[in-house]
């Protein structure tokens, strides 16, 4: 039987003093490896802990044991720990549209059009490019930006473009939508 160990060390900004190591074992018999997971303190209590520890208080309720007080921490506890969740969500959202110069959405039906027209919508120096297979669709939507075979009723957004080569559409594109239908994807 072949062993195999490592260590792994998270990265966190605050410490994990409950994850100190993985081992990986590899049992070459049942050939997949087995992980075990090893504490940090490895069931040790620090100098505090042992001080309020349940058993040395005469009449206090066992380890694990609850009672009034150990909920009303843990309830403490928890809503820090969910107002510090949503907090750090808040300060760490970021908008995706602000750092995004181009969008390519493959497909020219009536979804593809639509979301090229939502898109574009939203950023108006946005360069939202379609791929397409028909070029009179194609001609349509660069000059007179309606899609003439899908929604000609829909006026579209002047920062869509439309192209039949697929290398121009996704030249330099930071996203791509994929609008086609799949009994169209083979062909």
């Amino acid at each position: 039987m072949a062993t195999a160990t490592a260590t792994f060390l998270p990265h966190t900004p605050t410490p994990r003093p409950c994850l100190a190591a993985v081992a990986v074992h590899y049992d070459s018999s049942r050939h997949r490896p087995l992980l075990v997971f090893a504490s940090a303190t490895d069931g040790a209590l620090s100098a505090a802990e042992e001080e309020r520890e349940p058993d040395a208080v005469e009449g206090a309720t066992p380890r694990g044991g609850g009672g009034k007080e150990r909920r009303r921490v843990v309830r403490i506890a928890w809503e820090k720990l969910v107002r510090w969740s949503r907090s750090w969500r808040r300060r760490n959202r970021s908008d995706v549209l602000k750092t995004t110069r181009k969008v390519a959405v493959l497909g020219g039906g009536s979804f593809g059009t639509a979301m090229a027209a939502h898109v574009a919508a939203k950023k108006a120096d946005l360069e939202v490019a379609m791929l397409l297979r028909d070029d009179l669709v194609c001609r349509s939507i660069n000059y007179s930006h309606v899609n003439c075979k899908y929604l000609p009723d829909h006026r579209l957004p002047e920062n869509i473009t439309a192209t039949t080569s697929a290398s121009d559409a996704l030249s330099g594109a930071d996203f791509c939508f994929h609008a086609v239908p799949v009994q169209f994807i083979l062909s």
